[in-house]
């Protein structure tokens, strides 16, 4: 078996036969909505966060202004791979978990890097870990209900194909 086809074995990036991606106008409305409740929720867990916790002037991370623009940009990121994971991945829903879980591991890594410097105590760097999973966890669910894939139409027989 070829690197290429272990590969696509991997990440299920076989071209989706059974399956009809969402439209881009469902793609596009599944990012705002994403978006919006995204801000909304750092929104909310920020201003939490300063409430809990004593915030350092330094530490301006949990500041609207910080973070809204991070977030509009990972949410257009993630709504951009899901229109392309839709139309070029025959599981994928199962492959957006898979990067879902990576990106967001990726994107705490400087979280816990923060933690143990000076002027960055723990409890406003676990919110801003807090709030990097909301935004996951949000623009995840909000790309899978908002802008679903639908099942292709059956061959002829009524069977569906394998996709092996």
């Amino acid at each position: 078996m070829s690197l290429a086809q272990r590969a696509a074995r991997l990440t299920g990036s076989r071209p989706a036969a059974q399956t009809v991606p969402p439209t881009h106008r469902r793609v596009v409305a599944a990012g705002l909505v994403a978006a919006a409740v995204s801000l909304a929720a750092g929104l909310m867990l920020a201003t939490i966060g300063r409430a809990a916790f004593t915030v350092p002037a330094s530490f301006g991370k949990l500041a609207f202004g910080t973070y809204a623009l991070l977030t509009v940009l990972a949410v257009a990121g993630a709504t951009a791979t899901w229109a392309a994971v839709t139309r070029l991945s025959s599981r994928p829903r199962s492959l957006l978990t898979r990067l879902t879980a990576l990106v967001t591991a990726l994107f705490l890594i400087p979280d816990f890097l923060l933690l143990g410097m000076p002027g960055n105590p723990a409890g406003p760097v676990a919110t801003l870990m807090l709030m990097h999973l909301a935004m996951a966890v949000i623009t995840y669910v909000a790309l899978i209900k908002v802008a679903p894939v639908r099942a292709g139409p059956r061959p002829a027989g009524g069977r569906r194909a394998s996709g092996r």
